[in-house]
């Protein structure tokens, strides 16, 4: 049986990212970090050059969810969005009053906070915010986490080799899986629970 080429693999790579990238600003709730780390454990620098294209398919998608925000009723896009999993009717009225507030600048406070990049591209699309502005403030609102975490990952696999030379590849991949894993099993219902708080809060009930 041949083996891919470098080349193809690359390719497969890149246009992985990109896709998924485009997937998580629009429906998809799984962040596109776990395709470019998961690159990060074995090729670095290749994992560097996914996140570009992680972040081409984020402007992509972004861009997409802008329109759909504002073509569509606030209300239809509001019951569309609350179904993602981690996505919360007060978060999306916090997004709000944030583009309305300091505009598509506020997405850097996005990924500080868990609050996914579609919010902010359904409001600004919604209060009908430059779409030009909104995909400038989109490179430094994706990039930077997109950078850390996958450098993240590879630096640390890095140092397990190094310090512990009989770890296997297998029990690497394993662990990296456990942790993404874990996270999604521990932040979903974090970020349900507070934002079921915050309702309540608003609600004053």
């Amino acid at each position: 049986m041949r083996r891919k080429s470098p080349s193809r693999n690359a390719l497969r790579d890149h246009g992985i990212a990109g896709v998924w990238g485009f997937a998580e600003a629009t429906f998809f709730f799984v962040v596109p970090d776990v395709w470019t780390s998961w690159v990060g454990l074995r090729r670095p620098k290749r994992a560097l050059g996914t996140t570009v294209s992680a972040l081409g398919g984020a402007m992509a998608g972004g861009a997409a969810t802008y329109w759909w925000g504002r073509k569509v009723a606030a209300n239809t896009s509001r019951k569309a969005l609350v179904k993602i999993p981690a996505v919360t009717d007060a978060m999306i009225s916090e997004v709000e009053q944030e583009i309305a507030e300091s505009g598509a600048a506020s997405l850097l406070r996005g990924p500080t906070r868990g609050v996914p990049y579609k919010l902010y591209a359904r409001a600004a699309g919604l209060q009908r915010t430059s779409l030009v502005g909104f995909l400038a403030w989109t490179v430094p609102g994706r990039m930077i986490r997109f950078i850390v975490v996958t450098s993240a990952v590879s630096g640390i696999a890095a140092v397990g080799r190094r310090r512990f030379p009989g770890l296997s590849e297998r029990s690497i991949s394993t662990v990296f899986w456990i942790c993404w894993s874990a996270f999604y099993a521990v932040f979903i219902p974090l970020k349900s629970r507070r934002g079921s708080s915050s309702a309540q809060q608003l609600t004053g009930t």
